[in-house]
Parts: structure tokens; sequence; C-alpha cells
């Protein structure tokens, strides 16, 4: 039997579908040209007679006064008619009212609301097309605006900045953009004062509300909202001046406003139709000079805030900042000295690091190289395996056998390592994979001989150059899997081989054996044997050592130290068979090409790398030659490079070479600080955890991978990057085709060069969070001495099972798999948006330039630096598509977020078991940072179209960061009918802690407080980087608590748990997901942190009265699922939705809802106000019984000190921790109420909770319920002081352990004191606007009476002056100036104001 009645699931689908019809599919009409349209534009446009009786019944057709039959298309030409007409007419309308309300004002008249009346009955219908609205906009500000500029023309001053601009010095230039700022906002000042009727929408000021207002208030309203419409013109127009009309009626007036048609006609239209015009017209309306001065500008204020640098130094300019890491802490000028300081602090917070930009480049297009070509191995391994595979599927299901294709799979795969190794011809390979197979091969020769060709001159260079196209490595399991172990029987042949050919054959070893091993009771043979089993235990040791080159550990084995032969190990094969055996020899394509490959590629890039950074070092001063010329540029602490381990077996002469200590030990790659840390076994298991939990939640996670999708498009937003320039598709096919299509794509080479070629560049595989996760398991791999963690987290990385089972081998590395892919499917999410972005930008770029040179200018005047034109690792000069192709990934490198531009002191931070990816809000804060940079830079620039760019990328930024979230927030309000009040009650009170700050967007109609809404915070990567701003504005809005001192308060409110500063600190010292699972449960009196048993946010985990066992369970419970996979967490809740279950806090579980999460990647949330109120009362109790908590109110400790009046402050204390409680639910009563909680509910829900009716009814009215449990307390306290007392023979006064009196007085204070707000302080505009209001208000509110008598009143003879006293003023007598005047004034101002007091 059910427990519940179920809905009518049809009734709720037609519901549903009803709404979606209405709201969202308004059937579009089509746009047609006709002649009709066009007779009644021209009639309108030319005919001069106003009494012309056709004009006026076509202006009633217009006002849809006239039945005129409904058309299903809009006619173009009656559209701009309806644009000019409804232009006019509210211009018309504008300045009329303007007239109607000064008469209002002064008259008490009404005229201003009759004009209001046959207004809106003859008000012409809106237009319905964008070409209609900008029509409307342009004629009704263009005409008066047209007139403000021309008056202003008049005015010597602005023709002369004119002329200045033109042909004045660069200082002359730049003084007048300021009066061109100040002409721009009067302009724009009177166009909006004098045009802007009452419906306008404004951006920055609020609009008085006109509903219900008559006569003389209706017309002072309006005239101080025309001041608000002047005001926010004033604005706009002085801080767009330098782009110009264009732009800021663009943003103004709803040309490129966001959010605007959007949806409707789609980027492509948007940019065609607004992008492109208005960042043309603002490109060419920004003179040449204004970019200059800009920068000149920025690099002022540089200097004014490092000026305490330079007192001392005699400087009066700083150098360059590129030039401060150049300079030596010992350098003679005191400048250089404190400058190189500085930048080595500051160093840590940049991409560059120790290193200069060139260094800096050089290092990063090395790891580049690397990877890329790493990858294009990895592409034709998987390419291959994938066409085997198939082959042997095939094969399989057309013989219809019974045996699994794995054998026939490793058949094909050795028909191509053989063909590699030049054993088998190419045509002797099945046909699918000849193409793949002579590709990797030539791959493989490209590498073999670049590393050849970079050897040392010896045997191993001239065996490789003389076998390329069949040198292969022999690849060995100790090398490749971290759990490898030999069976019994490979170990007792490998010890039987060592016992007979090394220490028998050696005479030092059997004689140390026979001296050192041999017991009584051993035999000669024994002992010779326990020798062997020790070199055999050190060869295996040996061959587990990460990092270094296996060629060079399979040399060391075959030398002195180990086998002592005479051996030359140019591949692996040359050991001795049981010694292969013993170190696991593998014979198959993937190894052998891997073995082959890897530390080729790693160690000829870095030694190229090497050669080029020792040239530029010696170049730019920062490496020297000798020791002796480092002392003599004043850099006394240098030391010898010395030996580099990234070269494995190949030299460079950059170790010939003097550097710093910390250069030293970034080329050497030392570790240091918490690098140390993590070979401590117990820290990186923790590690490990943190890892494990993120990699679960993140990508392992269906929600997140959607979300990881859908939000990384806001990157090419923010920068502009919408239209036809690129295409998405496209973008969106070769990201698919790079995760699933091995084997499939029809262009295999030139898909995979492609690839190759973006990941040099920098553009993919720099995924923030699966770098990070990659980054801190390399570390952890990169260890010694082993714990279970550590093996089983690397077998999860590398695939690599020991298991002797074959089914579960094959799980563990189907898990495997599986991860990696899921990596890059969570990878491919942010690689997709960064190809289409770099696509794009190559297009803008190829349109700016035509030759390299155009680039080098590019460089010195965007990059800040010279263009290399030599590719490093060639050698061969850049062609146009190369240089063209390198400049626009450096764009997306710096503005879209890039794992390898994160600077060293983030790396670190990640290593720390707190956090949860640090790299990420980091990388945020860089790339925002630099759109804006840049976008000014391009829009300052001499190039027009680099402006058009820079214009673009302004624009992009300000619709991201600041108007995505509002036009979502608009649309939802729109549709759904719930308010922005609405929604900041539930954000201020009543949602979860981390809702407080975010974007909730409601979906649906929140009706008596219970409705859903999604996060669109989530939704947005750069809520990171708004979040902090927003934090400090609506701690602004909130107001600060009165009395207190104001610079205090901003601390405060910077650092408390919402503060800006704490939101931006958040992502970097919260605790990480793993850890904060076991702070709730591990037992608070133990250890830092810790809970016992309650969440952060309150929640119980375990009971207090819970056994041992049920702590236990419940505590394991707790953690597994904070650190369970996504998959199974999104999992449990869609079959809770599919049972129509309830969660633990009673919340029914919706299967729709969880739908809807796994496929937009943003999760639904459940808004229930009544539910959530039982929550808030318990609080609220709670915060009550604290009030005294940690008070020693009632305790006698330091009585003597404590009378009577200490007493009294103290209970004051109480009381007004009580008010702050009641105050802060008074609060959540009213929120509640706003979301449409009526106050009959509340009171209800109070009674059930426990609140007395009289202190619900209190509440609810906003009074005051001051602390009253303290009589019985008082009476114990007496008692205690009285035993006190009689111990020692005394007797006491009880008022002064108990001052009755005084508490009832305080009590009557505080029963008077209301818990409603006081009216917060205005603003700066509203305080302006309050000074027009009384401008406004001073003729009404005279005496009328007396004007009418109209007496005549003679004037009075001359009067002396009253002397104004001091007091009147509050000055301080010893100076003479009043307290603001004391703050404000110069020490000169202060002088003169006092003589002329005393004048």
């Amino acid at each position: 039997m059910d427990p519940f009645k179920k809905k009518d699931p049809q009734v709720e689908a037609d519901q549903l579908q009803t709404i979606i019809r209405d709201a969202l599919n308004k059937k579009k009409k089509p746009v047609k040209f006709t002649w009709k349209g066009l007779t009644n534009l021209s009639t309108s446009m030319f005919s001069t007679n106003p009494f012309d009786t056709k004009k006026l019944d076509r202006l009633k057709e217009l006002a849809g006064g006239a039945k005129e039959k409904e058309k299903d298309y809009i006619d173009f030409f009656e559209d701009i008619e309806k644009g000019l007409t409804g232009g006019v007419q509210d211009l018309g309308y504008a300045i009329g009212d303007l007239l109607t309300s000064g008469i209002d004002a002064a008259a008490g008249t009404d005229l201003s609301e009759k004009l209001d009346e046959v207004y809106q009955e003859n008000k012409i219908k809106d237009p319905e097309t964008l070409t209609g609205s900008i029509t409307k906009v342009l004629t009704q500000y263009g005409l008066p605006g047209g007139a403000a500029f021309k008056i202003l023309n008049r005015f010597k001053i602005f023709q002369r900045s004119r002329k200045a601009a033109a042909t004045g010095t660069t200082l002359q230039k730049t003084s007048q953009i300021a009066k061109r700022a100040g002409y721009m906002a009067s302009a724009f000042a009177a166009t909006d004062f004098i045009a802007s009727t009452p419906d306008k929408e404004t951006l920055f000021v609020k609009e008085e509300k006109t509903e219900g207002l008559q006569g003389r208030d209706l017309a002072l309203t309006k005239l101080r909202n025309r001041v608000r419409f002047g005001a926010e013109g004033a604005l706009i127009g002085g801080g767009f001046s330098m782009i110009g009309k264009p732009v800021a009626l663009g943003f103004k007036y709803g040309i490129f406003k966001p959010g605007a048609k959007v949806a409707g006609i789609g980027l492509k239209v948007v940019d065609k139709a607004v992008v492109s015009p208005i960042t043309y017209l603002g490109a060419k309306a920004i003179p040449a000079p204004a970019g200059k001065a800009i920068r000149n500008a920025s690099a002022f204020v540089v200097n004014k805030a490092l000026a305490p640098i330079r007192i001392g130094t005699g400087a009066k300019q700083l150098p360059k900042f590129q030039e401060w890491k150049l300079f030596t802490r010992d350098s003679k000028d005191p400048l250089e000295r404190r400058l190189k300081k500085l930048s080595g602090f500051l160093e840590r917070f940049t991409s560059q690091g120790q290193l200069t930009g060139l260094g800096y480049q050089i290092s990063s297009e090395a790891k580049r190289e690397i990877k890329a070509r790493s990858r294009t191995i990895e592409k034709y391994l998987e390419s291959i395996e994938k066409k085997a595979y198939n082959l042997a599927k095939d094969f399989e299901t057309k013989h219809n056998t019974k045996t699994t294709s794995e054998a026939s799979q490793d058949y094909y795969l050795d028909q191509i390592l053989g063909y590699l190794k030049g054993n088998v011809k190419l045509k002797s390979v099945a046909p699918d994979l000849q193409g793949s197979a002579k590709s990797l091969n030539n791959e493989l020769l490209q590498i073999k001989e670049k590393f050849a060709d970079l050897l040392p001159q010896g045997d191993l260079k001239n065996f490789m150059l003389n076998n390329l196209k069949t040198y292969m490595r022999q690849s060995f399991s100790i090398f490749t899997n971290p759990n490898y172990q030999p069976d019994k029987k490979i170990y007792d042949g490998a010890v039987n081989w060592v016992a007979k050919n090394v220490v028998q054959a050696n005479k030092d070893l059997r004689q140390e054996a026979l001296k050192t091993l041999k017991t009584g009771k051993m035999t000669d043979k024994q002992a010779i044997d326990e020798m062997a089993e020790a070199l055999t235990d050190k060869i295996l040791k040996a061959g587990k050592q990460d990092g270094a080159d296996p060629l060079r550990q399979l040399q060391a084995i075959s030398g002195k130290e180990f086998l002592r032969t005479d051996r030359i190990i140019r591949t692996g094969e040359e050991l001795p068979d049981a010694i292969r055996k013993l170190l696991g020899q593998e014979d198959n394509l993937k190894s052998s090409v891997l073995t082959t490959t890897s530390h080729a590629i790693t160690h000829a890039t870095n030694k190229q790398a090497f050669d080029k950074l020792a040239k530029v070092g010696l170049d730019e001063g920062w490496l020297f030659r000798s020791k002796a010329a480092s002392d003599a540029k004043r850099y006394f602490d240098t030391e010898k490079i010395g030996d580099i381990k990234s070269l494995g077996l190949l030299k460079t002469d950059m170790s010939k070479l003097y550097a710093t200590p910390e250069l030293t030990q970034v080329f050497r790659q030392t570790r240091k600080g918490l690098d140390t840390w993590i070979q401590n076994g117990v820290y990186r298991n923790i590690l490990q955890l943190k890892v494990a939990a993120q990699y679960g939640k993140t990508v392992l996670s269906p929600v997140t991978q959607v979300r990881n999708v859908t939000s990384a498009s806001l990157f090419p937003l923010a920068n502009g990057h919408i239209g036809g320039r690129a295409s998405v598709s496209e973008s969106l096919k070769m990201t698919i085709d790079d995760i699933f299509g091995a084997g499939k794509v029809i262009d295999e080479n030139a898909f995979i060069k492609n690839v190759e070629n973006k990941i040099k560049l920098g553009v993919l595989d720099e995924n923030i969070v699966a770098s990070e996760l990659k980054a801190v398991l390399q570390e952890i791999k990169s260890t010694k001495g082993l714990t279970s963690l550590d093996k089983i987290i690397r077998t999860l990385s590398d695939g690599k099972f020991a298991f002797d089972d074959t089914a579960l081998k094959k799980t563990g590395e189907t898990i495997s798999k599986f991860g990696k892919g899921a990596t890059r499917v969570y990878a491919g999410g942010d690689n997709m948006w960064k190809w289409y972005g770099h696509e794009y930008v190559k297009s803008q770029l190829r349109g700016l330039y035509s030759k390299t040179s155009d680039i080098s200018k590019w460089y010195d005047e965007i990059v800040g630096r010279k263009f290399d034109p030599v590719n490093t690792f060639t050698g061969k000069l850049k062609t146009f598509d190369e240089s063209v192709d390198e400049a626009a990934a450096w764009y997306i490198r710096n503005t879209y977020p890039t794992y390898s531009k994160v600077p060293e002191f983030v790396q670190s931070i990640r290593k720390l078991p707190f956090g949860n990816f640090v790299s990420f809000p980091a990388e945020m804060m860089r790339t925002t940072y630099n759109i804006v940079e840049l976008g000014a830079k391009e829009a300052t620039s001499s190039n027009p179209k680099l402006r058009q760019m820079g214009l673009r990328r302004l624009l992009g930024a300000y619709v991201t960061l600041v108007g995505t979230g509002k036009a979502v927030g608009a649309t939802a309000e729109a549709l759904t009918g719930v308010t922005l009040e609405e929604i900041e009650a539930y954000k201020r009170s009543l949602s979860a802690p981390w809702e407080k700050r975010a974007q909730i967007v409601p979906i649906n109609k929140w009706k008596e407080g219970v409705g859903k809404a999604i996060n669109f915070s989530y939704f947005s990567p750069y809520d990171v980087v708004t979040k902090p701003i927003e934090a400090i504005f609506k701690q602004w809005q909130e107001g600060t608590v009165k009395g207190q001192d104001i610079g205090e308060k901003l601390l405060a409110q910077a650092f408390n748990q919402d503060g800006p500063v704490r939101t931006l600190l958040d992502p970097f010292i919260t605790q990480s997901i793993a850890l904060e699972r076991f702070t709730d449960v591990l037992p608070a009196g133990i250890g830092l942190g810790n809970r016992g048993g309650v969440t952060k946010t309150g929640a119980k985990v375990y009971s207090d009265t819970d056994s041992s066992g049920d702590k236990i369970a419940k505590s394991f419970i707790h953690i597994l699922k904070g650190v369970e996979p996504g998959a199974v967490t999104t999992g449990r809740k869609v079959i809770q939705g599919a049972q129509e279950d309830v969660s633990r806090g009673g919340v029914p579980a919706n299967l729709r809802d969880e739908i809807l999460a796994l496929l937009s990647g943003v999760r639904i949330i459940n808004i229930d106000v009544p539910r959530t109120m039982q929550y808030k009362i318990t609080e609220y109790n709670r915060n009550k019984r604290s009030v005294t908590a940690t008070e020693k109110f009632f305790s006698l400790e330091d009585f003597r000190q404590r009378g009577p009046e200490a007493m009294g402050q103290e209970f004051k204390d109480i009381q007004d921790e009580n008010l702050k409680v009641n105050k802060e639910f008074y609060q959540i009563l009213q929120d509640a109420q706003t979301m449409g909680v009526s106050s009959k509910e509340l009171k209800k829900i109070m009674r059930k909770r426990g609140l007395s009716a009289r202190n619900a009814n209190f509440l609810i009215k906003g009074k005051n319920i001051p602390y009253t449990g303290y009589d019985g307390r008082m009476r114990k306290k007496v008692i205690d002081a009285k035993k006190l007392a009689k111990d020692r023979g005394e007797t006491i006064n009880k008022e002064y352990f108990y001052p009755k009196r005084l508490f009832r007085e305080i009590l009557r204070e505080y029963k008077k004191k209301s818990l409603i707000p006081e009216e917060e302080q205005p603003g700066i505009i509203d305080r302006g606007l309050d000074v027009v209001k009384d401008l406004f208000s001073s003729v009404p509110q005279q005496d009328t009476s007396i004007q009418q008598a109209n007496i005549q009143t003679p004037p009075l003879p001359n009067t002396p002056m009253p002397r104004v006293q001091n007091i009147a003023q509050n000055i301080i007598p010893t100076t003479g100036l009043t307290q603001t005047e004391s703050a404000l004034l110069s020490p000169g101002e202060q002088l003169i104001r006092q003589r002329s007091r005393r004048v």
C-alpha cells in the first residue's frame, strides 16, 4: 500500500507544458518591405502641415486607437515610422512634462497629471525590431543631445580644448582629457534631463516611484527623477569620454545591454548589429593622444603608489618593473637594493617567478614542447591500438570464435613493433594499420635523430646515428610499474646468476661475503648466495628510482657498482638474460615506444632550452661565466650551476655558468619547502586523501563535468569573442575527436599535428582542475619509500596492476582507463572553448596584420618585449602563420585560465592539506585583470583596428562580470514574478551560508515562501572575482553599527565570514573536502578545529548519547559520503527521486530536478521558508540561552572589583547582546514575511517551537524582549556570598552582590528599545538630491497668505552682523580648528584658516 496519494502526472505535465509554451515559445513575425509602409513613412517624414487630417489619422493608427487589420508580419518601414514618430512624441512629452512639473511645483496645479493622461491615451506603439528601436532612441535623445553639444561648443574653453588636443604637446593633450570628460558629462546630463521619460531604464541611480502622487508632490518627484537622470548622464558621458558617443549610447540606451536580444537573434547577429558597429565607431572616436596619456597616467599612479621606496634615494622615478629582478642586493644604489628585495617578494606571486620575461618564455616553450611531442606519440599509439582491436574483433566475429580478441590484437601490435625495429616490412603489416604505423615511425625517426645529434661524442651517439631506423630501447617493468615485483623463480634465477658471475668472479666480493656474512653454521656457498641476494635487491632498488633516465640506470647496473661487466649498454638488450627477466623485460609496442621516446623528447628539449637560456642569461646579466665575473657585477652569493638532473645523458654549457642560489635551485630542480614535507609518509597520505576526494567530486561527477563545459563558455564571452570568426561546433568536433576519435579520424596526420601545435602553444591541455590534480599526484609519485596508500594511488593513475588473477587485473585496468578517460573529458570542456578562442583571435590578427614584422611591432606594443623570430627547437625562422599562431596563443594563455601560468606561491599551497583547487581562483584573478588591462591597452593603441579589438574585449568583460548575472536574474524575475526583494530576503536570512553572496535565480513562482531556484554563481567561473567586490558593496548597503569607529568597522567587515577579504581568501584557507569531514567527527577536545560530531553548518553527525560503536559507524558513513565520487552521489539522488524518497531534513526528492541537474550541471535549490523557520527558531532559542554562557556575571570571581556599578555595566552588556539576537531574529521574521509567509503562520510556527504567544507577538511587532532569566542564579550567588562571609565571620550587603533596583531600571530601559532598524544614512547621490529637493520645496512651503496680501515692507537700516561664537562650530581651543578641518586640511591650509578666524 502506498503511503501517499499520487498526483495525476498528466495534469502536472500539462501545466508545465503550458507555462513553457506561454513564456518561451512566442511565435516570431517575419519582417517584410511593403509599398504601403514606404508611402506612410514618406508622408510622415515630409508632410509639414501639423493639422493634416490624414497625418492625424495615421498617428491614431500607430497609437492603436484606430482599427486596423491584424498583420501576421512586421512592416519594416512602418516600424521605422513608429521609431521616428514615437521618438518625437516622447521628446515632446518629456519637454512638456518638464514645463508642467515646474508650474505644478510652484503653483500647486495638476497640469503634469493631465499631460500624463493625454500621453498615455495617444502613445504610439513601440517598434518591434532592433532597427526601429535604435531609430526611436536616436530621435528622442539625438535632438536635444545635438542641441546640448552645440550650446557647449559655444563655450570658448571647449573650443580651446579641441585645438590643444589637435596641436598641443603630450602634457597639454593629457590635460584636455579631463575637460573632454567634463564636456561629454555636461552634454549627456543636459540630454538626459531634457529627453528622459518616466519609464526610462537606469543603470546606476534608483528612480523615485510616482504612483498615487498628485499635484505638487507628483511634480517634485518628477523633477527629482530628472536630476537623477541628469546625474547618470553626466556619469556615463564623463566615464566614456574616451570611447565617445557610440559606446556610451550602446551601454546606456539599450543598443548594447546584458542579455538584450541575445537569446532571440543569436550571438552572430548581435555581433553584426551591435558589437561591431559600436566598437568600430568607438575606435574611430578615440584620439591618438588619449591612449598615450592613459598609459602615462597609469605609470604615474604606480610611481606615486611606490613613492615611499624612493624616499632617501634621490630618485625621481622608478625603473621599469622588468629591470628590478636584474638588480643585486649588494648594489651601491640604495633604490636598487630596495627594489631587488621587493622584486624577490613579488616574484613568488607572478608566473615568471625568478626568471626574466624572455627566460620564462623559453622555459615555458620547452615544457609545452615536451608535452606536445609526447601527446603526439600517445595519439598514434591510441589510434593503432584501437584499429588493432577493431581488426581483432572483426576476425572474431567473422570466424565465430569463442576466444577473446586480446591475443589477436597483440598479434597486430607485435607486427608494428617488428616493423619499427626493422624486422618486419611495412607491406606485411595489416593494411588498415599501415598508415598509422608509418606516421608513428616517422615521428620516432625525428625524435631519435634529434636526440642522437645532441648526445655528446661517444659510442651511444655513433650507434644511434648508424641505426636510426631500427634503434629501439628495451622496456622493463621495473621502470614503468610502481608495484612490480619479480616472481620467486625469476628472482632465484637472478640470485644464482649474480652469485656465479659477479660474487664468485670478483675476489673482493667473494672475500667480503666469507668474512662478513659467513657464520659458524654457514657454508661458503651459502655466504656467497646471501651476498648475491643483497646485490640482487640492490639492483631492484636502483631500478625503482624515479626521474632518472632508464638507460643511465641500466648502464649503472651493468657497471662497477653492480654487475661489473664491460658491456656497453645502448638499448638494454645487452644485459644478461637473467637480469633482463629480473627487471621485468617487456616486449609490447606501447612500452617499447614510450621507453624510446619519453626521455629522448624530454632531455633533448631541455638541452636546447638550457643552451638558449645560457645565452640569454649572459646577455641579460643574470648568468656569469666565472665567480669573478659575478663578483664584479656585485652578485657576491653566486654558485656554479653544475649537473642538471633533467638532461639525463645530455650536456649543456649552462652547467659551467654561475647564478644566484635561487636560480641555481630552479635549474637543478632542488626540492625545497613543502616538497620535503611530501617525503613524510603520514603527510603524504593526508595529501593523497585530499586529492582523491577532489578527484571524485569533480572529474568523477557527471554534474560537475557538464557544468565545466557550460561555464567555460564565459571565457570567450569575457573577451568579446562572439560572432562568425570561429566555429563553436567545429571546436566541439575537434575536441570530441581528440577524446574519442582514436582510429576514426579521416585525416589523422593533419588532426594530430593540429593538436600537437595547439599544445605547443599552450592552448590545449591546460585545464586548471585536471592539471592541479595531476601535478600533486606527480609530486607524490616522485617520492621514495612508498606506503600502501601510495601504491593504491600510483596503481590507479598508472594502470599497472600486479594481480595474478587475469579477471582482477582486467577490471583494474578498466577502472584506470575509465579514470583517465574521465580526466580527458573534463579537460576537454576547457579545450573546446580555448580551441574556439584561439581560432577566433587568429582570425582577428589576420585582419589586422599581413607580415611577420607587423607581429613584431605588436609584441613591442602589447606584450612589452621583443619578438623572437627563430624557433628555439627547430632553429628555423618563423613564418607569418606561425607568428600569428604564437600571438593568438599568447592572448589565450593570458586571458583564459591556464595552469602553467599559476605562480610558484600558489603551486606551493596546493601541496597543503587545506584549500580546494587553489589554482583556479588565482588564475581567475590573473586573467580578469589581464582582460581589463589588455582591453584598455588595445583600446588606446595607435592602430584603429586594434582599438576596435580592445573595445570588443572591454564590452565582453562588462557583459560577463556585470551584465550576465543581471540579465539572467531579470529574465527569471520576469518569467516567475519573484521580486528582487524576495530574493534578497532569502539570501540575507533564510539561505545556506554559501548562498548569501551568490546569484540566486528563481525558476518558478515562490508562493508562501515555497519555491525553487538555482545558484547561478556555480555556473559563472568569474564569481570568485566578483563575489569579494559584491561583498564590499553589500556590507556598505547594509550599513554599519552606530557609535563604532568607522575604521574598526570596515576592518571587521572585511575579515568577517561574509566579508570581502574572507571571500577572497576562502578557496585558499578553507578545509579541503576530505579534511573537513574528519574534523566534523573527531572529538572537539582533540586537535585544532575538530567539531565533535557537528558540521560547520550546525548539523549533527552523531549525538552525545550515542554509543561508541554508533558514533564510529555514523562517523565512517559521514566521511565516506564526503569523499565518495560525484557519480555515486548523483546516482543515489536519482534513485531517491525515482522512489519519491524524502531526505533526512524532510525535503521530498524530485526525479525531474535530479535529471535537470544531471543534464545542465546546475542543482535545484528547494526553498521552503516555513520548514527553514523551524531551524531558525531553534537557533534563536540557542542564541538567547548563550548570551550569558561565557560571562562571569553569576560568579563571585573578582567580587571586590565587581561592585554594583560594574555589575550594572555587565548586565547592560548582556542586554545588548540579547538585543542583537532579537534584532537578528526580527530581520529573519521580516524577510520570511517578504517571501510570502504570513505573520499568522509565523506565530503558529514559533508557538510550536516553544515560544510563548506573547513573545511571538512582540517579535513580530519589533518589540524587544529583554533578558530576564537572571533572578534565580543571582539569588544563588547571594547564598554563595553568605557562605563565604560566614566562613570569615562577616555579613554581606545583598545590594552589593545583587543590585536588584539597578537591574530593574536597566530592564525598563531595554523594554522600550525597538527591534526595527534605524533608517540608513543616505549616500552621496541621495544627499545631493535632498539638496535639490529642498530647493524645489522652498516655494510651496512659504505662507501663501502673506504673498496674496502683497504687503510692502520698508527695508531695515544698516545693522551690524552678529559675531558667531567658535563653540557653535565645535572649534578645538588648542588648535583653533574644527575636527574636520584638522583631518582634511593641509598644514598650509590650516594656517590660512587660523589667520582668517583671528581676523
